[in-house]
């Protein structure tokens, strides 16, 4: 379905359902409440929707479908290099942003979706990556963007940072659509880093089978050898990441790790206590990996460097558990959501307060506020989430390395003076 061709009545449908599985989460959310929200009988909702997951799916396939139309009309209305990369930054935020709580859902819900379905959206998705990668490689090719960092990881960088402000922008904030994407063009095209700031590292070899495993990652003891909390939070932690906390009980859990379920309730209460612990642990091990780190940094551009590269390496170390915890926090109870959301806003405050020295200190630019230099930041670093593949070609070290690079010394090709 084209989201073009809807009639209003469908539009409404749309928007109720994203409220609600916003809201309350897809698992929580009942067809007979979306009914209710329309002020329709529940059996009336079925004239526009075969189920609740057909909501689902159309929801990220029409939201896809517009992006894909809007950056595609725009960016051809330029033959500039340079202007078809601007267009399209500013183009694909305001999208975004137009539904933003519809774009949310495809971060957190989609593998709600079953095969079929699930199948159709991430065509979309890859369809949508291949216009954007297309497009940089015109930058690459007219001399606009730099050749030493595959088309592919400029790409996934860019989408990075753009995509994250669905999780954060309000339409109250004191910048519009347009004002972001200026300010997001700037870091993402020149860097965050004044000229004074330049790295002089160089970047991580990029070769195919060149992969290094990255210093410090922790082994894991073998599955029988772990206490049963501990089998608890990491099987709890893949399934939550890979299917949702809602689609996931206790029973499953139990199962993966070879105990009864009865026998699970001898370590943990709820379930939620599950979530409860992986949200917490993950937020305080990134921390303490990343001040850690910190302390061995001789100058504030030394110091934001480190902070990248420590923030994916933790990161990605336990992939599972941060991606839980990044997608599925919001299933908390308020009481526990209160003092998550606590510990997650005391580490960006960390990240905010060593950007801040940085450019205090004439390594980072000025013609952004932190706040912003901040958000872009945690945009690239957090999304490598959703992507990254433990056996993809690049290890959590060199994407460190080279995303410290992007950030901070920018996607456009050197300028001769």
């Amino acid at each position: 379905m084209n989201l073009l061709t809807n009639s209003p009545a469908q539009e409404r449908v749309l928007e109720a359902a994203a409220n609600l599985f916003w809201t309350k989460g897809y698992a929580q959310t009942t067809t007979r409440e979306i009914a209710a929200r329309l002020g329709i009988q529940q059996a009336s909702l079925y004239h526009h929707v075969a189920s609740k997951e057909d909501l689902l799916c159309q929801l990220c396939v029409t939201s896809l479908e517009r992006l894909f139309e809007e950056v595609q009309t725009a960016v051809d209305a330029s033959d500039c290099a340079e202007g078809r990369i601007r267009i399209l930054i500013g183009t694909h935020l305001n999208a975004l942003l137009k539904y933003r709580t519809r774009n949310a859902l495809m971060l957190k819900e989609i593998r709600a979706l079953s095969g079929t379905r699930r199948g159709q959206v991430l065509g979309l998705r890859k369809r949508y990556g291949r216009l954007v990668l297309a497009i940089l490689q015109e930058g690459q090719s007219a001399g606009f963007l730099r050749k030493d960092i595959p088309s592919k990881y400029l790409c996934l960088a860019l989408l990075d940072i753009l995509n994250w402000a669905v999780l954060w922008f309000r339409g109250d904030d004191a910048l519009t659509a347009d004002q972001l994407a200026e300010i997001f063009a700037r870091v993402y095209i020149d860097g965050a880093a004044t000229p004074a700031g330049r790295l002089s590292g160089a970047l991580p070899q990029l070769q195919p089978g060149d992969r290094k495993a990255a210093p410090g990652r922790r082994k894991r003891a073998r599955a029988s050898q772990q206490p049963v909390l501990a089998r608890l939070l990491d099987t709890a932690s893949t399934l939550f990441a890979t299917k949702g906390y809602g689609l996931t009980s206790t029973r499953e859990i139990a199962e993966q790790i070879g105990i009864q379920k009865a026998s699970v309730y001898y370590h943990i209460e709820t379930k939620e206590d599950l979530l409860y612990e992986i949200c917490k642990s993950s937020l305080k091990q990134i921390r303490s990996d990343v001040e850690s780190a910190l302390e061995d940094a001789s100058s504030p551009l030394e110091r934001t460097s480190f902070l990248i590269r420590t923030h994916i390496e933790s990161m990605l170390r336990d992939q599972d558990r941060h991606s839980a915890a990044l997608t599925e926090m919001s299933c908390l109870s308020a009481e526990r959501l209160k003092e998550v959301t606590a510990l997650r806003d005391a580490y960006e405050g960390l990240v905010r307060s060593v950007l801040d020295e940085a450019q205090i200190a004439g390594v980072l630019r000025r013609d952004v506020p932190v706040k912003f230099l901040c958000l872009a930041l945690l945009g690239l670093l957090n999304r490598v989430l959703v992507w990254f593949r433990p056996k993809g070609p690049l290890s959590p070290e060199q994407i460190g390395v080279l995303f410290a690079g992007i950030y901070l010394t920018g996607a456009a090709a050197e300028r001769n003076s």
